[in-house]
C-alpha cells in the first residue's frame, strides 16, 4: 500500500513538472502584466515549481507583486494570520527577485521591466536602471514589513488593553467583595485599599493609552475597525458597573473608565473623608471635655448632636457604630449634667414638683436613648469600627482592656440610669397629676383631661402646662360649679375662679379654648344633654380675675368662633357663614360683646 502511494505521488510530480516545462514565461507574462491574476497566478505557481525556473527573476518579482496585492487586501483585524503569511511570502519573493535582477537581466528581458522606464535626473536620459528597480523593491519590502509590524503592534496593544482592564477589574472586584457599599470603601480605606486604588488608576490610565494607540495604528493602517475614539464607560453604580469586561476583539473598544473612578475615589478619601474624620475627632474631643466639666459640676451647654456631622455620617457611614459611640458620650454627658445637684438646685427642693419632673423626665429620655444605642452595639461592630476610625477608637477605649468590656460596662451603667430615673419620673409624674387646695389638702384637682369624673371633679381643659404653673378648668360636681384655677410649682392652688355650669346635672360636656380680648384667656363648655342654658363662655386673666362667665342657650354644637379685634365681640357660629338660616326664626349665631353680654 505504501509503495502504491509513493508511486502516485511520483506520477503527480512528474506530471506537474512536465506541465511546468510546457509553460513559457514569455506567454505567461502578458497575463501578469495585465493583472489577470485569475489565469496568470495558477500558471505562475506551476512555472516556479520547477527548479529549472528558480532563476527567473521577473517571475519572482511578479509573484511578489501579486502577494503584495493580496497582503494589502487582507483585513488587519479579522485576517491577520493570512496577512502575516502573505506579507512574509511577498517579502521573500521580492527579495529573491532583487538578488536576481542585474544589468544582464535588464538587457535580456527589458520588456518585462518597462514599468521602471524613467528619466535619469542626472543625465537626462531615459532608461531602466538596476538601482531604480532595486530601490522600488526595497521600498515595497520596507512598506510590507512596516505594515506587518504595525498590525502586530496594534494586536499587541489590544491584548494590553484587555490585560489592563482585567488587572483593574480584578482589584475593583476585590474591593467590591470586601466593601459592599461605596461609602464603606471610602471610610475604611487603609493602606491596602489605597494601594489597590492606585493600581486600578494606573491600569486604567495605561489601558486608555493603549486603546488610543490602537486607534492611531488603525488609522495609519487604513482600517475601519478600531478607527473610532475608544468609548470610556463611567463607573456610576458601585458594584454594578465595572464588573464585566466588553469584547474588544471585534474592532470596537469600549472599556470601563477605571482611571477616573479610582482617581475620584482617592480624591474623596483624601478630601471629604479626611475632613469628615477630622470632624469626628474634633467632636469626640469636644464632648469628652464637656463631660469632664459636667462631672466637676461646671455649667456647660451639651447641645444636640451636630447636624453637619450627622449628615456626614449619612453620606459616608450610615448606621455607623462610631456615630452611636459619639451619641452615647453625648447622652452620658447630658445625664451627668441633668442630675447634678449643684447645677440643678431645684432637685433639692421637693416642693418644685413641676421642675423636678421636667429635669428627671429629660434625664430619663436621655438614658433610654443611650440604653438603646448601647444595646445595639456588639463586639463585632467595634472591630469593624476600629478599621475605619483607628485613631478615634483607640483613644475611646484607652481606659478599657477590651472593646467588649466597654460594651458590658456601658450596658450596666445605662440600665441603672434608666431604672432609677424611670422611678423618679413615675414618682414626680404622679405628683404632677394632682392639684391641691390651699385650705384642704384632702381635695385633689385632676391636672389632666378626663373622659369621666373622678373624685367629684371633671377636668375639661389644660390651657397652660409648664413646670412653674398649670391652669386647668372643669366642673366641681360637689358644689355644682365650674372652675378655672392656677396651680403653682408645688401644684397648690394659687387662685381659683368659680362660674355657673351650663344645663342640668348631667356631665356630658364638650369644651375648648376660644379667642378673646387681648390679655385674657377664654374657653367654652357645652352640655350636650341639656336644652336650656346649655352653653357657657368664660373669660379670665392669667392673674386670676374673672372677666365674665356668660350662659346662653344654643341648639347645636358651634362650628366656628369669630373674634372681631375692632369691636372685641365674639361671634359663635352654629352654621358655616354661607349656610346661616337667614329666612327662619332658627338661631344661627350668638354674639357676646366685650362686657360678656349675649345677644
Amino acid at each position: 500500500m505504501k509503495l502504491k502511494s509513493t508511486a502516485i505521488i511520483l506520477l503527480f510530480l512528474i506530471a506537474y513538472g512536465a506541465q511546468a516545462q510546457k509553460i513559457k514565461y514569455k506567454n505567461l507574462y502578458p497575463l501578469l502584466e495585465a493583472k489577470n491574476y485569475e489565469e496568470g497566478i495558477p500558471q505562475l505557481k506551476i512555472f516556479l515549481s520547477d527548479e529549472k525556473n528558480n532563476d527567473e527573476a521577473n517571475a519572482h518579482l511578479q509573484m511578489g507583486l501579486w502577494l503584495e496585492k493580496r497582503f494589502l487586501e487582507y483585513d488587519v483585524v479579522d485576517d491577520s494570520a493570512k496577512l502575516y503569511a502573505s506579507g512574509d511570502s511577498a517579502v521573500a519573493s521580492l527579495e529573491k527577485a532583487k538578488t536576481l535582477i542585474d544589468d544582464k537581466e535588464l538587457r535580456k528581458n527589458d520588456e518585462y521591466y518597462q514599468s521602471f522606464f524613467r528619466r535619469d535626473l542626472r543625465t537626462g536620459e531615459f532608461g531602466i536602471k538596476v538601482s531604480d528597480v532595486h530601490l522600488d523593491i526595497e521600498k515595497k519590502v520596507e512598506a510590507i514589513n512596516t505594515r506587518i509590524a504595525d498590525v502586530k503592534e496594534m494586536h499587541r496593544r489590544v491584548v494590553k488593553v484587555e490585560n489592563n482592564q482585567k488587572a483593574a477589574m480584578d482589584d475593583y472586584q476585590a474591593l467590591v467583595s470586601q466593601y459592599k457599599l461605596y461609602s464603606s470603601l471610602l471610610i475604611g480605606a487603609d493602606d491596602e485599599v489605597q494601594s489597590k486604588l492606585a493600581s486600578i488608576e494606573e491600569n486604567g490610565r495605561v489601558g486608555v493609552e493603549n486603546a488610543k494607540s490602537v486607534q492611531e495604528l488603525a488609522a495609519k493602517l487604513g482600517s475601519d475597525k478600531y478607527s473610532e475614539e475608544p468609548t470610556l464607560k463611567s463607573i456610576d453604580q458601585y458594584g454594578v458597573d465595572g464588573m464585566n469586561a466588553s469584547n474588544i476583539r471585534s474592532g470596537v473598544i469600549e472599556i470601563w473608565n477605571f482611571e477616573e473612578w479610582a482617581r475620584e475615589s482617592q480624591s474623596e478619601i483624601m478630601g471629604g473623608v479626611a475632613l469628615f474624620k477630622t470632624m469626628v475627632k474634633n467632636y469626640a474631643d469636644e464632648i469628652r471635655d464637656k463631660k469632664a466639666k459636667a462631672k466637676n459640676s461646671q455649667d456647660v451647654e451639651i447641645g444636640d448632636f451636630p447636624e453637619n456631622l450627622a449628615n456626614q455620617f449619612d453620606k459616608y457611614d450610615p448606621e455607623s457604630t462610631v456615630e452611636k459611640l459619639l451619641k452615647i458620650e453625648m447622652y452620658e454627658a447630658r445625664i451627668i449634667k441633668n442630675v447634678d445637684l449643684q447645677l440643678n438646685p431645684a432637685l433639692m427642693d421637693s416642693s418644685l414638683i413641676g421642675k423636678q419632673l421636667q429635669i428627671y423626665d429629660l434625664a430619663y429620655a436621655n438614658a433610654k436613648a443611650m440604653k438603646l444605642l448601647v444595646e445595639s452595639i456588639n463586639t463585632d461592630d467595634l472591630e469593624v469600627a476600629k478599621k475605619k476610625y483607628k485613631d478615634y477608637i483607640e483613644s475611646f477605649f484607652q481606659k478599657y482592656v477590651t472593646a467588649s468590656k466597654y460594651v458590658t460596662d456601658m450596658q450596666i451603667w445605662a440600665g441603672r440610669q434608666v431604672d432609677w430615673l424611670g422611678e423618679a419620673v413615675e414618682f414626680w409624674g404622679e405628683k404632677n397629676r394632682w392639684g391641691l387646695s390651699a385650705e384642704n389638702d384632702e381635695v385633689k384637682y385632676p391636672l389632666f383631661i378626663q373622659d369621666a369624673p373622678e373624685g367629684g371633679f371633671m377636668t375639661m381643659g389644660i390651657p397652660v402646662k409648664t413646670p412653674d404653673e398649670i391652669i386647668a378648668y372643669g366642673a366641681d360636681l360637689n358644689s355644682k360649679k365650674g372652675y378655672v384655677a392656677s396651680f403653682g410649682p408645688d401644684r397648690v392652688v394659687k387662685w381659683k375662679l368659680d362660674f355657673d355650669l351650663p344645663g342640668s346635672e348631667a356631665v356630658q360636656y364638650v369644651s375648648d379654648s376660644i379667642p378673646t380680648i387681648e390679655g385674657s384667656e377664654s374657653f367654652y363648655i357645652y352640655n350636650t344633654s341639656a336644652t336650656e342654658n346649655n352653653f357657657v363662655v368664660v373669660s379670665y386673666t392669667p392673674a386670676g380675675q374673672l372677666n365674665w362667665g356668660t350662659l346662653v342657650t344654643i341648639s347645636k354644637k358651634p362650628v366656628d368662633f369669630k373674634f372681631d379685634d375692632l369691636t372685641q365681640e365674639l361671634t359663635i357660629l352654629l352654621y358655616p357663614e354661607e349656610q346661616l338660616p337667614l329666612d327662619s326664626d332658627e338661631l344661627g349665631y350668638v354674639v357676646i360683646d366685650r362686657t360678656g353680654n349675649a345677644r
